[in-house]
């Protein structure tokens, strides 16, 4: 008989121990459920146009560049680190723009990108008439961005379709 009550404290022991392992592993799990649920993917940016279009030519090349204008939508700080956007006018491609420059993001506020891209003359010439006559021009931009929360880093795509004003444009304005 005494054995049997020497036994049954480490049997109680090894319960109660148990039982902590098993709720530290329920603990770790939820933890591990919540940090992934507030780690989901960051809402992609949304435009709102852009200021400062300069143009500018080197031999056949030419070059135009401006600043985007966009809206962080998230409730916490990002890192732009990479964007590939391709642009078009009128359902023409008109260009292809790299960022590869880091960009701190603040949460649920604007943020502006510089942007810089070689323009296809052609497509430009293609539209003129129209673009004129409309004194407007449909822009679209498709591509995809790369941005970092913490220590995770996600890739999203990237759309915008719209109509700019000439006049804005031509007069020295902006795209806001």
């Amino acid at each position: 008989m005494p054995r049997i009550l020497q036994a049954m404290p480490n049997k109680n022991y090894s319960l109660v121990a148990g039982r902590s392992g098993v709720t530290g592993k329920i603990a770790l799990f939820l933890a591990l459920v919540a940090g992934f649920a507030s780690c989901r993917q960051p809402e992609a940016p949304e435009y709102y146009g852009f200021q400062d279009p300069q143009i500018s030519r080197a031999g056949a090349l030419t070059n135009v560049s401006a600043t985007i204008k966009l809206y962080n939508p998230n409730p916490y700080d990002l890192k732009l680190l990479h964007a590939d956007v391709d642009v078009m006018l009128n359902g023409k491609a008109a260009g292809h723009s790299v960022l590869d420059s880091t960009i701190l993001i603040p949460r649920k506020d604007t943020f502006y990108v510089p942007v810089s891209m070689q323009v296809n003359l052609q497509s430009i010439f293609a539209n003129a008439l129209q673009v004129f006559l409309e004194k407007q021009v449909n822009i679209s931009l498709d591509g995809h961005v790369r941005v970092r929360r913490g220590a995770l880093t996600f890739r999203r795509p990237f759309h915008y379709d719209g109509k700019q004003d000439l006049n804005s444009l031509l007069s020295g304005g902006s795209g806001f």
